[in-house]
């Protein structure tokens, strides 16, 4: 005597039909969910302040200037040697210097209206801004006396400020004003 046994049948197709719909039902449910409520950032967003510029810059002038400083210690106000206590900086700096207009200077009495024309007296175009590019202004060469452990770090800043102004008064020698 046997028995036929089949496997399946209608009990496993509805218990798979009510998992399906289980898992669709939660899905949607997690979706509408998300939409609704949408996430908020962790930490507030902070306004630390806004500025007006007014500036309407019309020339970027960018160059590369080399800039040397150097140092040497004094005894009795007598300088040493420079191989001795001597320290010599040379900077590769590269930079933007920007030109244009200053438009908070404009008045009432700069604009006029004529029919259809408006014509504006533009104040004199003038230096806006300046800067390095710190990725790629860097220190080329340093040399230190014999005696000169440590260097002077302050050495290197009072170069960058030079190399700025350098780079102003090159931009002012090529007419970008």
């Amino acid at each position: 005597m046997t028995k036929n046994i089949s496997s399946g049948g209608f009990g496993a197709t509805l218990i798979l039909a009510l998992l399906l719909v289980f898992v669709s039902v939660a899905a949607g449910a997690g979706l509408v969910y998300l939409i609704w409520n949408p996430t908020q950032p962790d930490e507030p967003t902070v306004v630390e302040g806004i500025q007006r510029l007014n500036e309407l810059a019309t020339v970027k002038y960018t160059t590369q200037v080399l800039v040397t400083e150097e140092e040497n210690a004094e005894i009795f106000r007598q300088p040493l040697p420079e191989f001795l206590t001597g320290e010599k900086v040379l900077l590769v700096a590269v930079g933007e210097v920007e030109a244009g207009v200053d438009l908070d200077e404009l008045g009432p009495e700069d604009v006029r209206v004529t029919g259809n024309t408006v014509y504006i007296d533009l104040p004199a175009a003038r230096i806006l801004d300046s800067s390095l590019d710190e990725d790629k202004t860097r220190v080329y060469d340093r040399d230190r006396g014999v005696l000169k452990i440590r260097g002077n770090d302050d050495l290197i800043e009072e170069a960058r400020r030079d190399a700025e102004d350098r780079m102003v008064e090159a931009a002012k020698d090529n007419d970008i004003l």
